[in-house]
C-alpha cells in the first residue's frame, strides 16, 4: 500500500547525492586522476542546492537479471516551494510543498489532496530515515577518494569514489559508488552504483535552469479536492491490477 511516508521519500529532494545519470552514448573523456583519499562524515566538498531552479532527475535502475527500469521526476524549487512530478502505476503525479501544508495532484483525473502523515499501519517496513537508523549514524565512517576532473556534456566535473566503513574499520559496502559533483552549481549531478551481483543504479541531474515560474507551485482551480486515503486507495488498486 502505498503510504504518505513512501511517497514523500520517493520525492525527497533533500539527498542531491543521488542525482543523474548519463546516456551511454555520451562521451566521457578522463582529464584528470589524483588519487586523493579525505575520510569523513561529510563530503569533501560544499554543496548548496540552488535557491531557485527546475530540472529533470533520471534513475536508472538495472538488476542482477539484466532488466532495466528507467523512472524520470520533474523537480523545481522557488526557496520553500516545491514541485516534483513523476509517473507513478502509470498515472502522472505531483507533489507540491507549499507554506499551507504538502499537497498530491493527480493531473489525467484533476483532482488533488493534503498529504496526511499518520501510518497506514503498524505493519509498515522501517524506512532508512526511521530514528533508531539516524540515531547509529556514528558508527559509520564515510570515505571518499578523488579520481580527478571528467568532462560529461561538455562539462568539467570532479570526480569521486565513495567507500562506507563502519566504526571497526571494516568495509561494509557491498559494490561501488561513484559520483560527479559540479562545483559551478554546487551540486553532484552523477551517481553510480553497482552492487556484488551486477545490480546498478545511475541517477543524473539534467536540464537544469536557475529560474522557474510561480504557477508552477500552484493548484489550478479546477481541481477537485479529495481525501488522501483515496488517493491511496487509488494507487493499490492500480498496483493490484494484472
Amino acid at each position: 500500500m502505498l503510504t504518505s511516508r513512501q511517497v514523500l521519500l520517493l520525492f525527497s529532494t533533500a539527498a542531491l547525492l543521488s542525482v543523474v545519470g548519463c546516456a551511454a552514448s555520451q562521451k566521457v573523456s578522463t582529464e584528470s586522476n589524483a588519487n586523493q583519499t579525505v575520510v569523513s562524515t561529510t563530503p569533501p566538498f560544499q554543496t548548496e542546492e540552488p535557491e531557485r531552479y527546475r530540472a529533470t532527475r533520471t534513475v536508472t535502475v538495472t538488476n542482477a537479471a539484466g532488466e532495466t527500469t528507467v523512472t524520470k521526476y520533474l523537480l523545481a524549487r522557488d526557496v520553500e516551494l516545491r514541485r516534483d512530478e513523476t509517473e507513478m502505476a502509470g498515472q502522472r503525479v505531483v507533489y507540491l510543498t507549499l507554506p499551507e501544508g504538502i499537497f498530491v495532484l493527480l493531473p489525467d483525473e484533476k483532482l488533488f489532496a493534503a498529504v496526511d502523515n499518520t501510518p497506514a499501519g503498524n505493519n509498515e517496513p522501517d524506512s532508512e530515515t526511521a530514528p533508531d537508523r539516524l540515531l547509529h549514524t556514528e558508527l559509520i565512517s564515510t570515505g571518499y577518494q578523488k579520481l580527478g576532473s571528467e568532462t560529461i556534456g561538455g562539462k568539467s566535473l570532479q570526480k569521486y569514489r565513495v567507500v562506507v566503513n563502519n566504526a571497526a574499520g571494516e568495509n561494509v559496502s557491498t559494490g561501488e559508488t561513484f559520483l560527479w559533483f559540479d562545483e559551478q552549481l554546487r551540486m553532484p549531478v552523477r551517481t553510480e552504483s553497482r552492487s556484488s551481483n551486477g545490480a546498478r543504479t545511475t541517477t543524473e541531474l539534467s536540464n537544469v535552469v536557475l529560474e522557474v515560474d510561480k504557477t508552477t507551485f500552484q493548484i489550478p482551480k479546477d481541481y477537485e479536492k479529495i481525501e488522501f486515503a483515496e488517493v491511496r486507495k487509488r494507487f493499490q488498486n492500480k498496483q493490484n491490477q494484472p
